[in-house]
């Protein structure tokens, strides 16, 4: 039983420090060869620090809000939601940035690149 025990806070530890619990949720940076990408930058600070991505896709996105101070008035807008792929390269991570309205929102570690 304790053998049991003991294989399992192992292999706990290993898949808690595999890549996949590092990988980027949203809230973290990219490191490009012009400096250090961050949740918030704007897209011309992203394509100065890494120039173009791989691959882009666009959509837009409806965004609903309510209004706290006046009770249930709600607005309802559309933003635009940019998809970013950086690839470095096959010994470099590959990244996904998401951009609204023309800033970063997101920043997510993908596999090696090619």
């Amino acid at each position: 039983m304790k053998k049991a025990v003991n294989l399992i806070a192992a292999l706990s530890a290993v898949v808690m420090l595999s890549p996949v619990a590092f990988a980027d949720t949203g809230t973290g940076t990219m490191r490009c060869k012009g400096g250090i990408v961050s949740v918030g930058d704007s897209a011309g600070e992203v394509l100065a620090k890494c120039g173009q991505p791989a691959t882009t896709t666009q959509s837009s996105k409806k965004v609903v809000q309510k209004d706290q101070l006046s009770g249930p008035t709600r607005s309802i807008s559309n933003i635009i939601v940019d998809n970013w792929i950086f690839n470095f390269g096959r010994n470099e991570f590959q990244y996904q940035l998401e951009l609204q309205d023309g800033r970063v929102s997101r920043i997510q570690s993908l596999d090696y690149g090619y």
